[in-house]
């Protein structure tokens, strides 16, 4: 448990990262120009890239993960992680090295969406698969709750460091939270040296239950399953980039300070890392699909009461639109976990919780602030949120499909999915 939540935490806090800079640092310092919002469309732009890439990690992952364990693949991803983050931290901007700068922030940002793509779904299953039947929701909030933690941690390092004079920290203050994550790679490989490949793989290895084509074999006879994942987390992995990398970018058009708009994001993040092991838990009770089509419902519903709560201007309000839409998400997020996992067999479940979610988060949340800024400003500017609402609630109608088309999996065995191999939907 501890091994998948220190691996996400470190993998989302190197990435998101970059998602909360892009807001504040990365445009000026690495696409500079006369047009503010061009510069922000282009930081988001790069954003997107790093979501591209996860799925194409989650496709280079798949063949080790499913063959040889998900213990090896979750030792790479976050040593390459950290080794991209260190990069970041260390590279020079445009005014230094000129169009050199936005390439290789983009080659950075390409490597951390690859070791990205190929750890939630590790993660994922190095807490499910140790579970007893009963409580694999609560295990699979353990990466969900790193994700957010990780988010959290790189929401109050940026908070302190933007405390500095704007130019000391365009200059160098910046870098410090990617050079911090060195601290957080070490403990995680610590950990993760001392854990056990999962003994669901373990038996499904002795008993020769191993695909031997994970990556065909899975488009094959799976190409099912995968679409219903995509579907049902769709509006999920969107409303997250809306949380944590939209919302920010809104407030400050606003009239908000940076330090407050990731005030905003941390308070959201925080509240979603106390609802998402409580929902996760529920799931176990109450079943993956009542649960998640709440959520879903609630997703559009709190954004809006969230997209006018920021442009009253009161502080106070303000608050009370990240933890709104923080609720409704965590209600939506975690069932999902343990719901993705379920419905995949042993010797197709690493391939099918990792390209299937990461295909939802490229299509969601990578694409989601690059969209959302050009529908703000094709409505007229900051104010105008009404494009931005109906694209997510779009989101949401997409999801709901795909939560009608699976089934209820909270009562079925991994036995009983690997006896069959069909129990995918």
């Amino acid at each position: 448990m501890w091994s998948a939540l220190l691996g996400t935490l470190v993998e989302y806090y190197d990435f998101y990262l970059y998602s909360l800079l892009a807001a504040v640092a990365i445009g000026p310092l690495f696409f500079p120009g006369a047009d503010p919002a061009a510069a922000l469309l282009a930081s988001f732009a790069t954003l997107a890239v790093g979501f591209v890439a996860r799925p194409l990690g989650a496709l280079l992952m798949t063949a080790v993960g499913d063959r040889l364990g998900r213990r090896r693949v979750l030792l790479v991803t976050v040593l390459a992680m950290g080794i991209a983050s260190l990069l970041i931290g260390l590279l020079p901007p445009y005014s230094t090295m000129g169009v050199w700068a936005p390439i290789l922030l983009v080659a950075l940002r390409v490597v951390q969406g690859l070791a990205a793509g190929g750890e939630f779904g590790g993660g994922l299953l190095m807490s499910v698969e140790y579970a007893r039947d009963r409580r694999r929701g609560l295990a699979s909030s353990a990466p969900q709750v790193g994700l957010y933690a990780g988010i959290i941690l790189a929401n109050a390092s940026l908070l302190l460091v933007t405390l500095l004079p704007r130019e000391d920290f365009l200059g160098w203050g910046w870098r410090l939270p990617f050079f911090f994550s060195l601290v957080l790679v070490a403990l995680t490989l610590w950990v993760r040296a001392g854990v056990d490949e999962t003994p669901v793989f373990e038996k499904a290895k002795r008993a020769h239950e191993l695909a031997k084509r994970p990556l065909t074999d899975l488009f094959r006879t799976q190409w099912r399953a995968l679409g219903i994942v995509v579907l049902a987390a769709f509006v999920v992995t969107t409303a997250s980039a809306l949380n944590s990398s939209f919302n920010p970018a809104y407030a400050i058009q606003l009239g908000f300070t940076s330090s407050q708009a990731l005030t905003i994001t941390l308070l959201g993040t925080a509240t979603g890392l106390l609802f998402v092991p409580l929902f996760a838990g529920l799931s176990d009770r109450w079943g993956r699909k009542r649960l998640a089509v709440g959520g879903i419902v609630l997703i559009p519903v709190t954004a809006w009461a969230a997209f006018e709560a920021l442009g009253s201007g009161r502080w106070g309000l303000a608050i009370l639109a990240a933890i709104l839409p923080a609720i409704a998400h965590s209600m939506a997020f975690g069932p999902l976990g343990a719901w993705i996992a379920e419905l995949f067999p042993t010797r197709f479940r690493y391939g099918g919780a990792s390209i299937g979610f990461q295909l939802a988060a490229t299509l969601g949340a990578g694409f989601f602030p690059l969209i959302a800024t050009g529908l703000s400003a094709a409505a007229g500017g900051a104010p105008h949120y009404g494009l931005v609402l109906g694209y997510l609630v779009v989101a949401a109608a997409i999801s709901l499909v795909g939560v009608r088309l699976a089934r209820e999996t909270s009562t079925s065995t991994f036995d009983e999915i690997d006896a069959t191999g069909k129990e995918t939907a």
